[in-house]
């Protein structure tokens, strides 16, 4: 879940991926948890959509406009940015507004019939088309009747959000229909920070878990003693009870390991339940060491087991893949840990793989450490644990501050 980036095209202008970023840390503390897609250069009949946000509550369109000011316009006509440094005269764009708007519903018309019917095609007149311009801008009211024209709207950072919230489409989107969009439209998902493709981690083939060998030979060792002891009794007189006593032993410690045995064979990885109780572990210690609690995070959770598979597969304990060079900071934009935040890792190892309470094992260890205990007692928003084979690793991810957009200029020549 969290905001996901697609494009259509590259960005070329700075002042646009400037506003691009702005939104997209907007949206992020707004629905850290909740499906939302940020579509970026998605080419149309007419041109070319600056953003498109789709939420549950269905898409809105973006035109970016790098002006602050007092704005001036209305349906027709001449529109104009009054900035400290003088007028600036724009085209229409209300009506570039209406286009975009237009040239969208045009696309989304098909979808709506292959991929969701069940919304209506007449839903998707309600699709808002804003202009959206720098921080401080304003419109005056009584240029447009928003009571009429009710998709078009002027914003900036200081209320989108709050218009965001009350759109009212009439129908929900789901996350199988967002996902249709994009995969229709023929958009490439990537990192808007980095602008590189995000390609997700190919799925690893499940691992069929092995015995280990030391309980296997205390098992075998076992069962002989006991089938010597079930021999004695048949054949030699006078030690029944002693040889019954030993056996009833024997059989009580072998059950144990039988079932000590057949849980590990079943589990090499440790599941969400796992990680949950190793951070109430966790916690109890952060307490006593004068440290908030730290919430579990499911996301942060399989960035962590992801970490832990990949040490598995490899083969090696350390913060970085010696063979592929992937880390926890590389990977996390995977799973929705988006900049600024960062990531926080310490590692455990142990030679006889998967055990049940690794978790908790691991979380020892590291606080025997100076270097691993101090991590562990980091100020994180979202911690969580994870082991695969005898590989653990602890992910905490620290808040980073984010960046509020301040225009280089005033006035940047519109597209």
């Amino acid at each position: 879940m969290g905001v996901r980036f697609f494009r259509g095209q590259r960005t070329r202008f700075e002042h646009e991926f400037r506003q691009q970023k702005e939104i997209a840390r907007l949206l992020r503390m707004e629905f850290p948890h909740e499906q939302v897609y940020l579509l970026t250069n998605v080419l149309v009949a007419n041109g070319q959509i600056d953003c498109i946000i789709l939420t549950k509550n269905g898409p809105v369109i973006l035109d970016l406009k790098a002006f602050r000011g007092e704005i001036r316009g209305k349906e027709n006509g001449k529109w104009e940015v009054t900035a400290k440094d003088g007028e600036i005269p724009l085209p229409n764009l209300f009506s570039q507004a209406r286009m975009h708007r237009q040239d969208f519903i045009d696309m989304m018309i098909p979808l709506t019939r292959k991929y969701f019917p069940h919304i209506g095609e007449q839903n998707l007149r309600k699709i808002g088309s804003w202009l959206y311009f720098c921080k401080g801008s304003t419109y005056p009211e009584g240029q447009i009747d928003s009571r009429r024209v009710k998709w078009f709207r002027i914003v900036t950072a200081d209320d989108l959000i709050e218009k965001l919230r009350f759109m009212d489409s009439g129908y929900t989107f789901r996350p199988e229909d967002m996902d249709a969009i994009v995969q229709d439209l023929r958009l490439q998902e990537y990192s808007l920070w980095t602008d590189r493709p995000v390609v997700p981690p190919a799925a690893k083939p499940a691992e069929k878990r092995k015995f280990p060998a030391r309980k296997w030979t205390t098992l075998i060792v076992l069962v002989v003693a006991m089938g010597i002891i079930m021999g004695a009794v048949m054949f030699v007189p006078g030690i029944k009870v002693t040889a019954t006593n030993l056996l009833q032993g024997i059989l009580t410690m072998t059950g144990g390991i039988v079932q000590s045995v057949s849980r590990d064979a079943l589990k090499s990885n440790s599941t969400p339940y796992d990680s949950q109780q190793a951070i109430v572990y966790l916690n109890g210690v952060r307490v006593n060491n004068g440290q908030s609690p730290v919430p579990f995070e499911e996301d942060v959770f399989n960035l962590a087991l992801a970490r832990a598979q990949d040490m598995n597969q490899y083969g090696y304990l350390g913060y970085s893949n010696p063979n592929t060079g992937s880390s926890a900071p590389g990977m996390q934009e995977f799973y929705g840990i988006l900049p600024p935040d960062d990531v926080r890792e310490s590692v455990y190892g142990q030679w006889n793989g998967y055990t049940y309470g690794i978790e908790i094992q691991a979380i020892d260890s590291w606080l025997s450490d100076r270097g691993n205990q101090e991590r562990l007692m980091g100020p994180y928003q979202g911690a969580a644990v994870a082991c695969s084979g005898g590989y653990c690793s602890f992910i905490g991810v620290v808040p980073g501050e984010p960046e509020v957009l301040t225009p280089a200029d005033d006035a940047v020549p519109a597209e």
